[in-house]
């Protein structure tokens, strides 16, 4: 579902169409009553009834209840089953402006902007003073980035309800966002003159002064703004950033606790507090909070460079050319704090690559790096550990026609080309593909077997997997999985594979190209029913740490979703056979390559994940 903030709100879906007619019609019926009612899930029982029972008689009776199940649907975020509804109630009244205008607002939140765009000039077409219409066609415009177009219908709504501060509100973001401070401002001014107690044209009025560079304004409006809607995340992270942006580090991170405390999943407000904690010293809290914010959101660019700051001023330097090389892999977008964060990683990363023994480049804001002149070496233990001390040993599978659930396209084109790729790096591969439960578990105990004296041991799997009650499964080609006991007996748990893995000391790598959408997960949460039951199964892959010596790489970030892809691979996997052979390229290095790939090709959707335990470098394939 879209997130709107109050800076840019859309009309309400229209909850009385047609009323009083539905209610002349249907006096004394409870049907039509809980139809128009507020419990959702009675709204769409009894609207289903009137449907049913009005077949294709009433053409008033048909629209209103489809438009009224449309708005339950709505509500609960299917906006498939919203938009067909209000297909339905147009059909049976295709002169009512307010069902296209609904219509529209379903689409918009699907985000298919073009659709949207036309269900809102119909609904204006048919009544041209619906300013309603005309603000949420802007709304879309101002999506697409549109801006001379989104401020020309919100002119056009102004001019129908000249006493709305929404409107002005709207507008005025609008021209913030084209960098016209001064009509920006005005909008606000009378936004905020129609409605003084409107926090978020306030808040809007804020981020103006901001932008011109008047912090002390910009601090006094959402003093203001909190005071009027204090619950809002979004005013403390703002005033935060600005007492950040003055060295009042104390005073910022209370803001960012705060904004934390209201919305966990803020992965900007991570990003701030992280930030903030660097610019004071606490560089291990900086990392723990810009981890979590890239945890949360790995497009989040500024805190990759902010933790390379961190790790460079830790000594870390690998690390930190790592987060930079990351952040330049990122469209940066018309946000200034993004385009000035991938500058600095341009200069870091130029920095550290041309230093030789120091960090180079001269000190960074508030933080004296820590002098190294080798890489650390915490025992002799790790020196030793850092030497491939055996043969090379892979598992490689791909699951690909599944019995119960749509066949994918790519995970045994993916399998059968990484198998020749490891066998040419001198890898003994144990590989199977379309492997049931049983044959699954059989290739799995070969690998076990192979493991023992192995320097070096690799998992990679494509094909479905899942995550229940944040442990990871991959799901053989038979699985139904319909109820939780299911899952021991049907599917194999990750971290089993990976304890094997890790038995001995060697270095440990797993590519994971299972997080594509699983319908297995969809029919086991609605097994489970609602709550936080079903809600322990998610999308994607969780998180895992590796042990020591261990990397571990998902396809994409934990709890997203992979791309299957178009072409014969997969984007990720087309992405590690395009650099898996590359003499002399270090893996931590391969795998940024990797990353910025699949970015690339997945316009952003697709960002992949690792973790790395490892204590020493590797390479596929060493340098001549």
């Amino acid at each position: 579902m879209c997130k709107l903030t109050s800076l840019f709100i859309p009309s309400a879906v229209a909850l009385t169409l047609l009323a009083g007619t539905l209610q002349a019609q249907a006096r004394g019926n409870s049907d039509w009553r809980e139809c128009n009612g507020r419990d959702v899930d009675a709204r769409i029982s009894a609207c289903t009834r009137i449907i049913d029972r009005a077949g294709g008689r009433n053409s008033t009776m048909r629209a209103g209840a489809f438009n009224n199940r449309g708005i339950a649907y709505f509500s609960k975020g299917e906006f498939d089953r919203a938009i067909r509804d209000f297909n339905e109630a147009i059909a049976a009244k295709p002169n009512n402006p307010v069902l296209y205008h609904n219509r529209g607002l379903a689409l918009y939140n699907k985000g298919d902007n073009q659709a949207a765009i036309r269900s809102y000039e119909e609904a204006i077409s048919i009544h041209p003073k619906y300013a309603a219409a005309h603000n949420d066609l802007a709304n879309v415009y101002f999506r697409m980035k549109e801006y001379d177009k989104a401020i020309g219908s919100y002119d056009s709504a102004i001019r129908l309800q000249p006493r709305d501060g929404v409107l002005y509100a709207n507008r005025g973001n609008t021209y913030r966002m084209k960098g016209d401070y001064d009509r920006a401002l005005r909008d606000f001014d009378e936004a905020i003159r129609l409605n003084p107690r409107e926090p978020g044209s306030i808040y809007g009025r804020s981020q103006v002064y901001a932008d011109k560079g008047d912090p002390g304004r910009a601090i006094a409006d959402l003093d203001e703004a909190i005071r009027l809607g204090g619950n809002n995340a979004d005013y403390f992270n703002s005033r935060g950033f600005l007492h950040k942006q003055r060295g009042e580090h104390d005073r910022a991170i209370r803001d960012f606790d705060e904004a934390i405390k209201l919305k966990p999943q803020f992965a900007t407000a991570f990003a701030n507090r992280g930030d903030a904690w660097r610019r004071r010293g606490d560089i291990e809290r900086a990392i723990m909070d810009l981890s979590e914010a890239i945890r949360l959101d790995p497009a989040i660019t500024p805190a990759y460079v902010n933790r390379g700051l961190a790790f460079e001023a830790k000594g870390e330097i690998e690390q930190a050319k790592f987060d930079f090389s990351t952040a330049l892999s990122r469209t940066p977008g018309n946000f200034l704090t993004a385009r000035e964060a991938v500058a600095k990683a341009r200069e870091r990363l130029d920095a550290l690559e041309g230093a030789t023994g120091t960090t180079g480049g001269g000190p960074l804001p508030a933080i004296t790096p820590a002098p190294r002149s080798e890489p650390r070496v915490n025992s002799p233990r790790q020196a030793i550990d850092n030497v491939e001390r055996g043969p090379r040993v892979a598992l490689v599978i791909g699951n690909a026609a599944y019995a119960n659930v749509p066949s994918l396209a790519n995970p045994v084109n993916d399998a059968r080309e990484m198998s020749s790729a490891l066998r040419e790096l001198g890898f003994k591969v144990i590989e199977g593909y379309n492997l049931n439960s049983t044959t699954m578990r059989s290739k799995i105990a070969e690998f076990g077997a192979a493991l023992p004296g192995a320097g070096v041991s690799l998992l990679y799997y494509a094909g479905h997997g899942m995550q229940v009650s944040g442990r990871n499964y991959l799901v053989p080609v038979d699985a139904k999985i319909e109820r939780p006991s299911a899952l021991g007996t049907e599917a194999i748990e990750v971290s089993a594979v990976i304890a094997d893995m890790e038995a001995e000391k060697r270095i440990n790598l797993v590519f994971l190209d299972a997080c594509r959408d699983n319908p297995l997960s969809r029919n086991l949460a609605r097994s489970m029913g609602g709550g936080s039951r079903s809600a322990a199964v998610g999308q994607g892959l969780a998180q895992v740490n590796a042990g020591i010596g261990t990397l571990i790489t998902f396809a994409t970030s934990p709890d997203t979703i992979a791309l299957d892809g178009s072409g014969r691979n997969s984007p990720f996997t087309q992405a590690m056979l395009k650099y898996i052979r590359t003499p002399g390229l270090e893996i931590r290095s391969m795998l940024t390559r990797v990353r910025a790939d699949v970015i690339r090709a997945t316009n952003e959707r697709q960002v992949p994940w690792d973790h790395s335990s490892l204590t020493g470098d590797f390479y596929f394939k060493p340098g001549s």
